[in-house]
């Protein structure tokens, strides 16, 4: 039997999917990097139906062999994946942040994150400065959203790397430059945790929706525009986060040979 990677993409979020039932053994970081370094994309969605509180389990790797906690467009992916499977449009998603109710229809995918929060141990103010005024938010992954006036003049390729790093956040974070446009309308950019700048982040929409709501600048449903693509996010006032957005398949790879020998060893 030929084993195969999926490629996904997602308002411009490329994954490559790998159900690793099929797999002798799960995966390891060194097989996430040369996953992605064979056959690009932003990072690995690590599947298993094996899963007794959901329909499936998926792990996220990122290209530089850590994991996520959440990944929005991931989600949506793996929810329309599983539904295939199934033959039904309800699915629950299983992740490091929680089991993720989904909805998939012919046009899009709606899932709900984990329950918004705007402190928790992945955030660590200390007397080191933050250097832009910011809010925090976890969705089950940290995020800082910095409100700007042009998204397009924020410096991220510099700023990125050193804000990902800075101290107040232990486990990394993922950097969101956010400008609003109406109290319906916002414009982002994203450094993702491990990956770099990329053009789109399902969860980071989802933190820059919650801080602008929580800043009183905009009203939910608020639709998010992204380099790759858009996301509408309904925000409740209980923390409960939904997204809206595609999924679709692009193609189906083999298992590239060195990935398989490294599994079997």
């Amino acid at each position: 039997m030929t084993v195969t990677v999926e490629r996904w993409e997602g308002a411009g979020n490329v994954y490559l999917l790998i159900d690793t039932d099929e797999l002798a053994s799960a995966l390891t970081p060194e097989t996430a990097i040369l996953l992605v370094k064979l056959l690009g994309g932003d990072g690995v969605l690590e599947l298993s139906r094996q899963a007794d509180d959901a329909d499936v389990r998926m792990r996220i790797w990122n290209p530089d062999g850590t994991q996520s906690e959440a990944c929005g467009n991931g989600t949506r992916m793996v929810a329309r994946w599983t539904a295939e499977r199934l033959g039904r449009k309800a699915v629950l998603v299983a992740t490091i942040a929680g089991v993720l109710p989904c909805v998939v229809s012919d046009s899009a995918v709606t899932a709900e994150l984990a329950p918004a929060r705007l402190a928790g141990p992945q955030y660590v103010p200390t007397t080191d400065a933050f250097p832009y005024p910011h809010t925090f938010v976890s969705v089950g992954n940290p995020h800082v959203v910095i409100l700007v006036a042009d998204v397009t003049a924020f410096p991220l390729d510099h700023e990125g790397p050193l804000l990902e790093h800075h101290p107040w956040f232990p486990e990394r974070v993922n950097v969101e430059i956010a400008q609003p446009i109406d109290r319906h309308h916002i414009r982002m950019r994203v450094w993702e945790r491990g990956v770099g700048e990329t053009a789109a982040c399902g969860s980071g929409a989802c933190a820059v929706a919650v801080a602008a709501v929580e800043a009183g600048i905009a009203d939910s449903p608020v639709t998010v525009e992204l380099p790759g693509g858009t996301l509408v996010i309904d925000v409740e006032a209980n923390g409960r986060v939904t997204m809206h957005g595609p999924a679709e398949r692009l193609e189906v790879i083999p298992l590239p040979a060195a990935v398989l020998a490294l599994l079997e060893d």
